[in-house]
Parts: C-alpha cells; structure tokens; sequence
C-alpha cells in the first residue's frame, strides 16, 4: 500500500525549503551526508528538452543542505520532518506534509539538520536534460 500511496502522492509533490542567506562555515564532511535517491527519471510530456526527476531525500542530524540552483523547477514534500537551522541561526521546524517550491534559477538551502532525526523529503524536479542536477551557490 505505501508504494502505491507514494507514487501517486510524490508523482504530484513538489520542493525544498528556500533562503537565501549566507553560507556559514560547516565542515566539509556535512554536505556529503546528504543521501539522495533517484526514484524516477522521466521524459516532460510535450517536451523535447525537459525531463522530470523524482527522488528521496535525506537530512541526517549534522548535515547541511548547501546553498544552490537548478535548471529548471523543484518541488518538495516533508515525510518525516525536525528542525533545520538556516546561518543565521534561525531554526525552521518541518513538518510531515510540509511543501515547498523553488523556481529555476532560484538560491536555496544553506540549512542545517539540527535535529536529533533525519529530514525526509521527497523532491521533484522538472529539470533542462543534458544540465547539472544542481548547481553550486553562494
């Protein structure tokens, strides 16, 4: 039954959260926590040049989310949420069905799990084929 439930409801689903705030200084390994798994990667009905890429997120306690763009649209969905703290220090709590979207081109991330869970989160994006997944920020 979930599996049915989450094609269906991650198919629709959308982005992550968004700000754009300067990067803090984070050890180099917090980036490279972040597990992202690719669920699906499809041709964009109609579209020749565009693909739509849906995938799982994770957030373990520690990592960071950098700051970055897209080529193209991404949205996302909270499954199982915590508190993620932007360089400000400003703590965002997310929580289960929480949803988000950043436009193409659009600076986000630069968010900290300070929680003592993984953030869960499903994303999709509607991307350029042939670019980067994401591109680097500051």
């Amino acid at each position: 039954m979930w599996n049915q439930l989450e094609n269906t409801r991650l198919k629709a689903a959308f982005a992550a959260i968004c700000l754009s705030l300067p990067l803090m200084a984070l050890p180099a390994h917090a980036e490279s926590q972040l597990v992202r798994t690719e669920i699906s990667r499809d041709d964009l009905s109609g579209s020749d040049t565009m693909e739509v890429v849906v995938s799982r997120l994770e957030v373990p306690p520690g990592a960071m989310i950098p700051l970055h763009t897209h080529f193209g649209d991404e949205h996302m969905v909270v499954f199982e949420g915590g508190d993620m703290t932007a360089p400000n220090g400003k703590v965002i709590t997310f929580k289960p069905g929480m949803a988000g979207f950043f436009p193409a081109g659009k600076v986000h991330g630069g968010l900290t799990n300070t929680g003592d869970t993984p953030l869960v989160a499903y994303t999709t994006h509607i991307l350029e084929k042939g670019k980067p997944f994401s591109t680097p920020a500051q």
